[in-house]
């Protein structure tokens, strides 16, 4: 390595929240194309390696699935307020971390539900914000993932 942190390249589709039912034509219902998207723009950005998409499964499912030990970064971002747990930047939230690993949960259209912010927030997930202009799904991942990688490429 040339002295960055280094980072899992893993991108992950989930299924939508408990807001709104998928129909037959989403882009989450098809994680093939999901995989062509990442392999084309992983060879346009001349990256060696090609992020993992994984077959799409409820946000609850995922956050079930994840060990409560793990060490890696976990982040939620979504658009509504919430006075119980206020939401800092995603530049923050990872310019305070050590580590090397980032989980970040993107609302689905529609957003996340309530119950399910209070679940990933019970879980160790830090709400943050992306900006303070609302956000296309597919805009918002995208803005994410550049994020970790800038703070990561420094």
């Amino acid at each position: 390595m040339d002295g960055r942190k280094s980072h899992r390249n893993r991108l992950r589709h989930y299924r939508a929240g408990d807001r709104r039912p998928l129909g037959a034509k989403s882009v989450q219902n098809r994680p093939d194309r999901a995989r062509r998207i990442a392999l084309s723009a992983t060879k346009q950005s001349l990256k060696a390696r090609i992020p993992a998409v994984a077959e799409p499964f409820s946000v609850r499912d995922f956050l079930a699935s994840i060990p409560e030990s793990g060490g890696a970064l976990r982040l939620i971002a979504y658009c509504f307020e919430d006075e119980a747990a206020p939401r800092i930047g995603i530049a923050e939230a990872l310019e305070a971390y050590g580590g090397s690993e980032v989980i970040v949960l993107i609302g689905p259209e529609g957003d996340f539900s309530p119950e399910e912010v209070r679940l990933a927030i019970d879980l160790g997930f830090i709400p943050v914000h992306l900006g303070f202009s609302r956000l296309r799904t597919e805009t918002a991942a995208v803005v994410a993932a550049t994020a970790v990688y800038l703070h990561f490429a420094q």
